[in-house]
């Protein structure tokens, strides 16, 4: 619990709008730029061509640079924004001397192999279903490393970064003030919001990253209650789709291979990716449908009412359904 004599600056800063404003600008733009320069650095040290204004580069030598580095970013990163979770968000803003949604209990380690065996299997299945409805071919990348070093990259930063952002803070925090019904539609509002600039979006590829992103990332993490099962999901749907080629929220993929599919948007998902696919929709909801029950049944939901009455008490700050 949070200590009751902080100080007034203190209690500015653990106001839940504040704490979440700060999380939006730390685990967006800031280490969105850091992740573009390091990215960059070790390319001009690599003394590799310079990237092209417009895409990813085909040179294989910019390339294995541009992987490197984004590997070398992702370590890098990800270790600080943890840090800076536990530092700044929960002990400095909160008040809170503990992280137990990032704590590697025998459920966050069962969950970081669960979680990526559930995301690729989705992957899977809606490229199975996508032959099957239109067509699946597969042609060579211009660097087998560089591009496996790119998806691993950029799979880690943003599932790390992401989800400290959307469920380490937005959904936690809103769920501890408000209950995990609200929760789950601002979360789930505002993940679809974050992606309506990218590259091929849609309003039917916005609706698909806010229920299949949105409320089913929302949804593990009330039942699992810890991040790392969210972070496995979030990273390994990334990694499963960028290894292939295939772009991710309409952001072109390197890839190990390049896959190419064809058929109706609805099913292929268009130039934003598999995202927006129905099937992948189908088995997403699918998915939050199963999470959501058994949360409820394992009574890891949260009402208005006793999300009220927990901040009523002094309690605001401590996270649902955890023990500290």
């Amino acid at each position: 619990m949070a200590p009751s004599n902080r100080s007034a600056t203190a209690r500015f800063f653990g106001y839940p709008l504040v704490t979440i404003l700060i999380a939006f600008i730390i685990f967006g733009p800031v280490l969105g730029i850091l992740f573009a320069l390091i990215s960059q650095m070790v390319i001009r040290l690599f003394g590799a061509a310079p990237l092209p204004p417009v895409g990813y580069p085909t040179d294989p030598g910019t390339l294995l640079a541009w992987g490197f580095g984004k590997v070398l970013a992702a370590g890098v990163l990800s270790y600080f924004a943890i840090i800076v979770y536990r530092g700044l968000i929960a002990r400095g803003c909160e008040g809170r001397s503990n992280t137990p949604e990032l704590a590697l209990t025998p459920t966050a380690r069962r969950w970081l192999w669960l979680g990526t065996a559930l995301s690729l299997a989705v992957v899977a299945l809606t490229l199975a279903g996508i032959a099957i409805g239109g067509s699946v071919s597969v042609a060579a990348s211009a660097s087998l490393l560089g591009g496996l070093m790119a998806a691993v990259g950029l799979s880690v930063f943003s599932g790390v970064v992401e989800e400290l952002l959307a469920r380490g803070s937005l959904f936690r925090i809103s769920e501890q003030h408000v209950g995990s019904l609200l929760a789950l539609v601002i979360t789930a509002g505002i993940f679809g919001l974050q992606h309506i600039d990218n590259p091929g979006a849609t309003l039917a590829s916005t609706l698909s990253v806010a229920i299949g992103g949105g409320l089913m990332l929302s949804g593990v993490y009330m039942l699992t209650r810890t991040l790392w099962a969210t972070i496995a999901v979030h990273a390994a749907w990334n990694f499963g789709q960028s290894v292939l080629g295939i772009p991710v929220s309409g952001n072109i993929q390197t890839g190990v291979v390049q896959v190419r599919l064809d058929g109706p948007d609805w099913l292929t998902g268009g130039p934003f990716g598999i995202e927006p696919s129905v099937i992948a929709l189908l088995l997403w909801t699918g998915v939050f449908a199963v999470v959501l029950v058994l949360a409820v049944r394992a009574e890891r939901w949260q009402s208005w009412r006793a999300a009220r009455g927990a901040v009523a008490e002094g309690r605001g700050a401590e996270p649902v359904g955890i023990q500290s």
